[in-house]
């Protein structure tokens, strides 16, 4: 009995050798993809063996060994990508292939609305994973290396431009296509838009300016939104640029700034990539000072690991955003201390900018011995730093200013220290508006009771100024005949006359309105000379001049209210409506960082620093 045991275990032993050895075989005989590879095929499902033809397919011919590293790198990164899908979206682009005439306006317009979360519905997305068939991979592959071939300036283009520049086969979230085979490549010193394309673009404008404001029962402001964005938005532009450029082969991509430190908003714009050189300064992209600029890719980068029941905020999560920001600035890594207690124990920090009359998160840092560590920042730059508890962002040091030195310099108020304010705006006074305003300056006010005797009665101050105030003599008669006359050509957008008793004299008492006088200040007249008429001689004391604007000075009427930040966050001192075009609060702690808010009216606001008793905007 017992030999029968051994030989039945022996039996056993010769079964799982054999196993193990045919598990070896297979192993040895089965291809060994890279590890992003064999991720993206777990993920693939019932599509996995499309994916598979398409390596397949390029590792048979050894001549291909640059193709099969291609449709590596593609079936690696695609993981993540999809085709935007959705009910209203998906009508509206049958409306489009319908209406439309021409392939790159119903290109361009699948890319714009495409791009619109509001129209994309999770429950609807087509996974590029689960769905690119091999004939689309492998048309799409060759044709991109048909240029190489096609093109000999393409020796300039190192492998790695040409993968994530050149080969990726999306754009954004549009519907896949051939788009590759759908306008012929043309070379880079002879580029330009086509009257071809040009003719689309045309048509694809006229196709949201319908009559009647509606598109297949869409609402007027979904209408507007996508004519506003065809017409000029950057986000759509660069997505447009981008697909002209890859359809002729050319390196390229889309940076983004996702919240400018010093203004609201944000900005897209399309580069043309040469690893030959750093990218060249943007004027258009750079125009303000950004605090990060991150590229939008095909291939996938890590991204922070957020500890169970953390919250990160989106742009932190998205494994297609690369870091750029040391291409286009000089930076500084910054590093501060948590002055405040920090609730729990989050695992990353983060910098904001004040944007959009918030703080906006720009950064992501790690935490080390109670302080946190952050990374290429822009200089000359107002910073929050923060953490969240939960989903309540949390300040964990007061606002800094990261010099051009790159050192921190905290903005901590002084109780003991006390100021005046005197302000006359809640928003940086720019060069355009400085340029609005210069005609106006020492402008002459004439005066007369008659037509044609006019005589100069006051000026305006020779220092330009978003505003022009002058007093009129207390001997001055009645007079119904007025005008400002100009140095030269100058942007009027009000005129207005008040009593002695600083009392507006109504806009009704003239006898003529145009939009100088129309209570508008966002209306204005380019003249040399404005010319007021009354309807009975009037006792002016004081005439105000409001040159073309952006209305972010102090006005009459409007209520308005200072704050500065404290280790509580935002803390006011009081409100007060304005009686003329400036405001004055007292007993102000000094060293702090400060904020005019308008409370009637307006969205353009920024923080504000104080030197020398004027405001420093940031």
């Amino acid at each position: 009995m017992q030999r029968n045991f051994l030989n039945e275990l022996v039996a056993l032993m010769k079964v799982f050798v054999l196993m193990a050895v045919c598990l070896w075989c297979w192993q040895c005989s089965a291809p060994r993809y890279p590890a992003g590879v064999r991720e993206a095929l777990a993920a693939a499902g019932e599509n996995r063996g499309e994916l598979e033809q398409v390596l397949a397919h390029y590792a048979a011919a050894p001549g291909d060994s640059l193709k099969w590293q291609a449709a590596c790198f593609l079936i690696a990164n695609m993981p993540g990508h999809y085709t935007a899908g959705g009910k209203m979206l998906d009508s509206l682009r049958r409306r489009i292939d319908r209406d439309t005439a021409g392939y790159f306006a119903r290109k361009a317009m699948d890319l714009l609305v495409s791009a619109m979360p509001e129209l994309d519905d999770p429950k609807h997305r087509q996974e590029d994973v689960q769905c690119v068939t091999a004939e689309y991979l492998i048309g799409h592959i060759d044709a991109c290396f048909a240029l190489r071939e096609r093109f000999p300036w393409y020796g300039e283009v190192s492998r790695s431009d040409f993968f994530r520049y050149v080969l990726p086969y999306r754009l954004g979230h549009e519907r896949l296509d051939g788009w590759r085979d759908s306008i012929t490549p043309v070379l880079p010193e002879k580029y330009r838009i086509s009257s071809t394309i040009q003719r689309d673009l045309e048509e694809a404008r006229k196709y949201l300016s319908l009559p009647d404001g509606q598109v297949a029962g869409f609402s007027d402001t979904l209408v507007s939104r996508l004519y506003g964005e065809l017409m000029g938005a950057c986000r759509y532009l660069s997505l447009m640029r981008l697909c002209l450029r890859r359809m002729a082969g050319m390196p390229a991509a889309v940076d983004y700034i996702p919240c400018y430190p010093d203004r609201n908003g944000f900005h897209y714009w399309r580069i043309d990539v040469d690893s030959r050189k750093l990218n060249p300064y943007m004027e258009d992209a750079l125009q303000r000072k950004p605090a990060k600029v991150f590229r939008e890719t095909f291939e996938r980068h890590a991204v922070p690991e957020a500890r169970k029941g953390e919250f990160m905020p989106e742009l932190f999560r998205d494994p297609f955003l690369e870091d750029v920001t040391d291409e286009y600035l000089h930076t500084a890594d910054v590093t501060v201390p948590a002055a405040f207690r920090v609730e729990g124990r989050p695992e990353h920090a983060y910098l904001c900018v004040f944007n959009d009359l918030d703080w906006q998160p720009t950064a992501i840092g790690t935490w080390e011995g109670g302080k946190a560590h952050f990374t290429g920042m822009g200089k000359g730059i107002v910073y929050l730093p923060v953490y969240y508890e939960g989903r309540r962002m949390r300040a964990f040091h007061y606002p800094f200013v990261l010099t051009a030195s790159g050192t921190a310099e905290f903005l901590v108020p002084e109780e003991g220290e006390r100021l005046a304010l005197h302000l006359e705006r809640k928003y940086p006074y720019d060069e355009e508006q400085y340029e609005y305003s210069a005609g106006i300056a020492g402008a002459a006010i004439e005066a007369a009771a008659e037509p044609g005797e006019f005589r100069q009665v006051a000026a305006f101050p020779a220092e330009n100024h978003y505003y022009f105030s002058a007093a009129l003599p207390d001997s001055l008669p009645a007079c119904r005949y007025w005008q400002v006359r100009a140095t030269g050509e100058a942007y009027f957008a009000e005129v207005l006359f008040y009593d002695g008793e600083g009392r507006l004299i109504p806009r009704d008492s003239l006898l003529y309105r145009g939009s100088v006088f129309d209570g508008d200040m966002f209306t204005n007249v380019r003249s040399s000379r404005i010319n007021a008429v009354f309807r009975e001689p009037v006792r002016v004391a004081r005439v105000v001049c409001l040159p073309r604007s952006d209305g972010n000075g102090v006005y009459p009427g409007d209520e308005y209210e200072l704050l500065y930040y404290a280790a509580d966050g935002w803390r006011s001192l009081g409100r007060q409506r304005a009686t003329d075009y400036s405001v004055d609060y007292g007993d102000v702690p000094a060293g702090a960082l400060y904020w005019l808010r308008n409370r009637t009216k307006g969205v353009e606001e920024r923080v504000f620093t104080v030197d020398d008793g004027q405001a420093r905007f940031w």
